[in-house]
């Protein structure tokens, strides 16, 4: 047993270990190269965040100084009625104006009726809903009001339009939800169109 012992310390005596001086300038390199490259992803990550917000940021104040629609009114009454096919369809018919110098690329119009808590979501066509620098233009929509076995989703009586304006910026086109039309209280055509 005593030459063992004696075997394994000539084995441990011959090996030096790393000095700390060594050990010391290792740990710190390793440290530094770990934090240069956690500082480069880091830096990426915090350009991509800054350039999106700035993105939305430039968006949300186009949208609010430059973006206001509205349906227009004669003689107090506001141009926007719906008229029923009796096949279990309706039209929506309006005059959207734009107030602004910015051109609207294309409105989005949102139908809440009283047979489903889900919206009816239609995309104007870009041709038929663009609107330039303070023009009014009259717009129109079909939609299922009954059980009509249609494809479209019925909707029931009509309680609520909203029409959500598109602009142009940076390349892309992005919806304006703050200046959105809501309307309610919806007449029949005859009603308002005399």
């Amino acid at each position: 047993m005593k030459n063992c012992r004696n075997r394994n310390r000539g084995m441990f005596a011959s090996r030096k270990a790393v000095s700390p001086l060594i050990a010391t300038v290792l740990l710190i390199a390793f440290a530094v190269a770990l934090g240069a490259v956690v500082m480069n992803w880091g830096r990426g990550y915090v350009e991509d965040t800054a350039n999106i917000a700035r993105e939305r940021s430039d968006t949300e104040v186009t949208c609010a100084s430059e973006v206001d629609i509205g349906i227009v009114e004669i003689d107090s009454v506001p141009q926007i009625c719906y008229n029923s096919t009796g096949s279990g369809n309706a039209t929506l018919e309006f005059i959207l104006e734009n107030k602004q110098e910015r051109a609207v690329e294309k409105i989005q119009v949102r139908l809440i009726g009283d047979a489903t808590r889900v919206p009816l979501t239609i995309d104007k066509d870009t041709a038929s809903s663009n609107l330039s620098a303070n023009e009014a233009k009259f717009m129109n929509v079909t939609f299922n009001i009954g059980n009509s076995g249609g494809t479209g989703l019925d909707i029931g009586h009509l309680q609520q339009a909203r029409m959500t304006p598109y602009i142009r910026v940076g390349g892309s086109t992005v919806a304006c939800p703050a200046s959105s039309e809501t309307i309610t209280a919806i007449k029949p055509c005859t009603d308002v169109w005399t």
